[in-house]
């Protein structure tokens, strides 16, 4: 049985930890770290024997925790995955994997230098089955070369502390890997553009909707229109054009309504929600793999990680410039191949 600790434990850190306990075979949450101990221990308090530990580096270097989940604020997650690679310890690291390129990078070349795979990042679309049945056909060939790719990903609303670098590095980032991953190439070229900003942006550093255009090294075009303040729901759309023909993500499903002259298809709000199935995929994946000593090949790895914050970086380079940044990437090492 795998022990796991989970640090931090807000919206999607308790969902993570109520589906380790719930519905992941083969693990189990032996600790939980939150700054907030109440709110901490009122999610551990149904479920005898998990402990709460207010320092996150006492956690990881616990004895009775095996597997490292990491759900805390951004700019910790490069120092906990590099304490927890020191001791061999698997990680499950929620995107970023660093602030910056810079700290992914060092995260990488240590886990490298440890000889041993141990970080899955928490890109939870490459679990999902829509996505999975639009990659199959886009890599099939069926429908030729991919050319283009149109993205979007909306919100109803986010706090007002949501600016133009979280709108990157907490949603764009999405689309960034998803993208490289469905189309099997590397960015090279990236752009970030300004629209006319919604009035519904509660942040004066928010610009609401944004679009991100990135180009990868064949030369195919994708462009992601971020919307974090939409009013209407959570919306993910995604449509390839290809030499022959297009492929479009499928939406959920919901019932289809018809009342007083009006009618209508029921939406969610809910981004946890949506990606319910592929969450779960995600974390049996993760567990499997740690408890065969192995790493899941459908996940995505540190470097994959890496790819991400140096394309990100790219894209908050050009929200200052106003132009076309180039993406610094190299070639995967054979130790990710």
């Amino acid at each position: 049985m795998l022990r796991v600790g989970v640090i931090g434990v807000g919206a999607m850190g308790t969902q993570h930890f109520l589906r380790i306990m719930n519905k992941i075979n083969g693990a189990t949450v032996t600790a939980v770290s939150d700054i907030n101990e109440v709110r901490a221990k009122e999610v551990i308090a149904p479920f005898e024997g998990v402990r709460y530990i207010a320092d996150p580096y006492a956690l990881i270097n616990d004895p009775e925790v095996d597997a490292i989940v990491i759900v805390s604020i951004d700019s910790t997650h490069e120092e906990y995955c590099l304490e927890a690679i020191k001791l061999g310890k698997y990680i499950f690291c929620e995107k970023p994997l660093s602030a910056s390129a810079e700290g992914a990078r060092k995260v990488v070349d240590a886990e490298m230098a440890g000889g041993k795979r141990l970080i899955q990042m928490g890109f939870n679309r490459r679990f999902d089955p829509a996505y999975e049945e639009l990659k199959n056909i886009v890599v099939s060939g069926k429908l030729g070369e991919p050319l283009v790719a149109h993205c979007a990903h909306r919100n109803a609303n986010y706090a007002p502390q949501y600016d133009d670098v979280i709108a990157v590095t907490g949603t764009a980032i999405h689309e960034i890997d998803t993208m490289s991953w469905l189309v099997g190439d590397y960015f090279v070229k990236a752009q970030s553009i300004f629209p006319k900003t919604s009035r519904h942006s509660k942040n004066p550093n928010l610009h609401d909707p944004q679009i991100v255009i990135l180009t990868t090294a064949s030369g195919m075009v994708i462009n992601c229109e971020i919307w974090t303040n939409c009013q209407y729901g959570y919306d993910i759309r995604c449509e390839v054009l290809c030499e022959d023909g297009t492929a479009t993500l499928p939406r959920p499903a919901r019932v289809d309504v018809c009342t007083a002259n009006t009618h209508y298809t029921g939406m969610t709000s809910d981004g946890l929600g949506y990606f319910a199935e592929a969450y779960d995929r995600e974390f049996q994946a993760w567990a499997d793999a740690c408890n065969e000593g192995t790493f899941c090949s459908a996940a995505a790895s540190a470097w994959d990680g890496y790819c991400a914050a140096v394309t990100t970086d790219a894209v908050l380079k050009s929200q200052k410039s106003g132009g076309i940044e180039e993406v610094p990437l190299t070639d995967r090492p054979e130790f990710y191949k």
